[in-house]
């Protein structure tokens, strides 16, 4: 099990231009000959600037919440949180062989007027085809536990996967048969 006190660090603040910024902030959990223990090794970032009457806030750091704290992490792990602006997040963590978090990846957006970000959820990304190409990069749609529609590009060409997500709110809340996730290859 990760020990995510110690492993990620989720970064609000506000940013020189006013936008609204969280960070996902992988720290060295040992030290070693080239980095010492609490050294920050990844970051993914997103900005956005916050609707008209909303204040970020300025700064605050914490350790990555875990949902599902008593749960054993696979290797990738998708994790659905509300950031210290209010905004609904979602991150991937890829983690190694020794459970230490290897990539990050985050998307937040400000809920729309009257909505508000769904629970706090860890569960494995969605993979509708567990036999495909893994020579390809994989794209899957799905609909996060906030109802954003979210897409990840996902390449297994390494000893882990290097997942990217992109998530917004549909215009209108998704609940149909064609919100399951669906996955197909990157296009040549």
């Amino acid at each position: 099990m990760i020990d995510s006190a110690e492993t990620v660090d989720l970064v609000s603040f506000t940013n020189a231009h006013g936008a609204a910024c969280t960070a996902l902030v992988v720290l060295a959990s040992t030290g070693s000959e080239y980095v010492s223990a609490d050294d920050e090794t990844e970051s993914s970032v997103d900005c956005e600037f916050p609707p008209e009457g909303t204040v970020p806030v300025r700064e605050e750091r914490q350790s990555l919440p875990d949902p599902d704290p008593d749960e054993r992490w696979d290797w990738t792990e998708l994790i659905t949180l509300t950031d210290a602006h209010g905004r609904a997040c979602t991150l991937v963590a890829t983690t190694l062989g020794t459970g230490a978090v290897d990539e990050s990846s985050i998307d937040c957006d400000y809920p729309p007027p009257g909505r508000e970000p769904g629970p706090a959820v860890r569960q494995s990304p969605p993979d509708p085809d567990p036999d495909s190409d893994d020579s390809r990069i994989q794209l899957v749609t799905f609909i996060d536990a906030h109802g954003r529609a979210c897409m990840t590009a996902t390449s297994k060409a390494g000893p882990t996967d290097e997942i990217d997500l992109t998530c917004e709110y549909p215009e209108e809340p998704e609940e149909s048969e064609d919100s399951a996730p669906q996955e197909t290859v990157m296009p040549h």
